[in-house]
């Protein structure tokens, strides 16, 4: 479409030029270059050479693809992504984006991961945990730095990164996932489908946490059972948090 466009315009100037100028004389050559690159914003600029009968016009497109996601940056050889809101599919999204751009385009491997976030919907906290622990597969050095809260669906993100610091005031919780239901009319079987969907998502949930900690399966049962808060000093004993800081 930019082409399109670009191109008319030209051809219009190209024309009316020709219509103005003395029979028989030449008019002045039109050269386009059109760049498509990683930029934003768009810019339009118009080059001078010596060649004064020469109109060069330089356009470069915005193109997403490439970028970094608006909540993380580059700084030196480390990459910072920030988690600080309630956990659903765009920190999914965001995420995946930031960590396909740094291995395709870049050799930056280490990863600082900050998170204050209250949790949010099951599935997503866990697929950001399936996420890092496939970035670290890969060879990237995921560092988590928590601060404020981390709850509920945000504890396994927390929980699989490769070093777990925490501020001295971070407040930890577990709790049992809940099932959010519109009012309507529900079957037997839509019941037992829901419980082995529940069943599911606590054996994922407890999995990330026993395999991240020194607690057992056991241990992390019984305090998911109830919605438990525990402070950074609890969470370090219990092998959740490497250092505080």
């Amino acid at each position: 479409m930019w082409k399109n466009i670009v191109i008319g315009t030209v051809l219009g100037l190209f024309l009316a030029s020709c219509a103005s100028m003395p029979a028989g004389q030449t008019p002045p050559p039109q050269e386009i270059i059109v760049k498509v690159q990683a930029v934003n914003p768009a810019k339009v600029t118009v080059t001078a050479n010596d060649d004064k009968d020469q109109i060069n016009k330089s356009m470069e497109i915005p193109n997403q693809e490439g970028h970094l996601s608006q909540l993380s940056f580059i700084s030196g050889d480390r990459a910072f992504v920030k988690i600080f809101s309630g956990l659903s599919i765009s920190d999914v999204t965001r995420l995946w984006n930031d960590l396909v751009v740094l291995e395709n385009n870049t050799k930056i491997r280490n990863v600082s991961l900050f998170i204050n976030s209250p949790g949010g919907d099951a599935f997503s906290g866990l697929a950001l945990a399936d996420q890092i622990e496939r970035a670290r597969r890969k060879g990237f050095r995921i560092t988590a730095h928590a601060s404020g809260i981390i709850a509920s669906a945000a504890v396994p993100v927390f929980a699989v990164c490769d070093e777990r610091l925490a501020a001295p005031g971070t407040i930890f919780m577990v709790h049992e996932a809940a099932l959010w239901k519109w009012p309507g009319r529900e079957t037997a079987s839509d019941i037992r489908s829901q419980n082995d969907l529940m069943h599911l998502l606590r054996e994922r949930y407890i999995a990330k946490l026993t395999a991240n900690t020194k607690l057992s399966k056991t241990k992390w049962e019984e305090l998911e059972k109830k919605t438990t808060w525990f402070s950074v000093e609890k969470a370090m004993d219990w092998g959740l948090v490497d250092k505080i800081e």
